[in-house]
């Protein structure tokens, strides 16, 4: 599945800065799933950008702005084409799990994280999840994953980065952050190594299985393109309906998050807590790492004592959306040029014709 996607961070501070310095990690990674066509990421004020890859493999953008300004805008614009997940892993005993090289191999993703940490609570909903579970690992890691929707009620903005899983689960609601930490918690307890994954998801109901969240009405989808051409100050994800008023061609989101849990001789399965079902085409991977902490889209510091609002949105498209529904959106919301993805990738290539010429 081919995906243009456009993501903007504004921030705004109350009072001038004197300086801002930020590590930005929204590119998507190229893997064996997944290949991104193009990358671009500006700035106003405009910066030079510096591109590393951290510990963990993800691509960090490194900016700083130096003198006084009041707002700083990014946007990363990127377009990626994603494949299918092949099958799942084959059935393995559970015994395989307690292999010294393959504990050693993966002890950073067993061991407590600084959001992940657990006492008797976490242990005690861990076991009762994969209590009638067989006795292989991928069985358990399914248990897990669809367990946590039913101790966990999908809220946005009902919990802030910080909480901890005791609390998750004490209170019953939290974001896709919030079911992708207590999974990886609950994995942990029973001795599947397990890893937060940070990166996108093309849907407009990130709760679903099949992301669309409508019945493919045309009520439905005029409410879709609706609620998408409208500001969406509410921050709730809406989309624009494709020709046949089935499906969206364009969504506005945030970043999402799932997990990866380890399979003795097999590798990585990745499954999404947050609806309980399998990663695939619409997911598309930044990075990942022990738990939020390591994957953060944004880390930053300034010099001011301003306080600093700050805004971000994602714009994720098909193709055959016009070019307007990726870039209008941002554009709107930042008065700044904004060119689409596939613009992007147009002036790459006509700038190598010129270097070979």
């Amino acid at each position: 599945m081919r995906l243009d996607i456009a993501y903007r961070l504004h921030f705004q501070y109350a009072a001038p800065v004197s300086e801002s310095q930020n590590e930005i990690r929204v590119r998507p990674r190229d893997d064996l799933r997944q290949q991104v066509l193009s990358y671009r990421l500006t700035t106003t004020p405009a910066t030079r950008v510096l591109q590393t890859r951290d510990y963990f493999g993800t691509t960090v953008d490194h900016l700083g702005v130096r003198g006084a300004h009041r707002e700083l805008l990014v946007v990363a614009e990127s377009s990626v084409e994603t494949a299918p997940i092949p099958d799942g892993p084959p059935v393995v005993s559970c015994e395989r799990l307690a292999d010294v090289d393959f504990v050693n191999s993966h002890v950073e993703y067993l061991a407590p994280s600084q959001h992940v940490r657990w006492g008797d609570l976490i242990n005690e909903v861990a076991s009762w999840s994969v209590r009638s579970a067989p006795d292989n690992v991928s069985a358990r890691v399914l248990a897990v994953v669809q367990a946590v929707p039913t101790v966990l009620t999908y809220e946005r903005g009902s919990t802030s980065i910080g909480v901890t899983l005791e609390e998750l689960v004490d209170g019953g609601r939290g974001v896709c952050q919030d079911f992708a930490h207590l999974a990886v918690g609950m994995l942990r307890c029973v001795g599947i190594p397990a890893r937060y994954v940070s990166g996108y998801l093309f849907a407009v109901d990130e709760t679903t299985p099949d992301g669309d969240g409508t019945d493919g009405s045309p009520a439905a989808a005029a409410s879709r393109a609706e609620d998408f051409v409208a500001d969406n100050d509410t921050g709730e994800p809406s989309g624009v309906p494709n020709s046949d008023g089935e499906a969206p061609s364009a969504v506005s989101v945030q970043t999402h998050a799932w997990i990866e849990a380890a399979v003795p001789g097999f590798g990585w399965y990745a499954l999404d807590p947050t609806n309980g079902g399998a990663v695939g085409e619409r997911h598309v991977i930044i990075g990942h790492g022990r738990d939020y902490n390591d994957v953060a889209p944004v880390r930053g510091v300034v010099h001011g004592s301003a306080d600093a609002e700050v805004d971000a949105e994602v714009i994720i498209a098909r193709p055959t959306a016009p070019t307007s529904m990726v870039t209008e959106p941002i554009r709107r919301r930042s008065n700044v040029a904004v060119a689409s993805p596939a613009a992007a990738m147009a002036d790459h290539q006509q700038a190598a014709k010129q270097q070979q010429q």
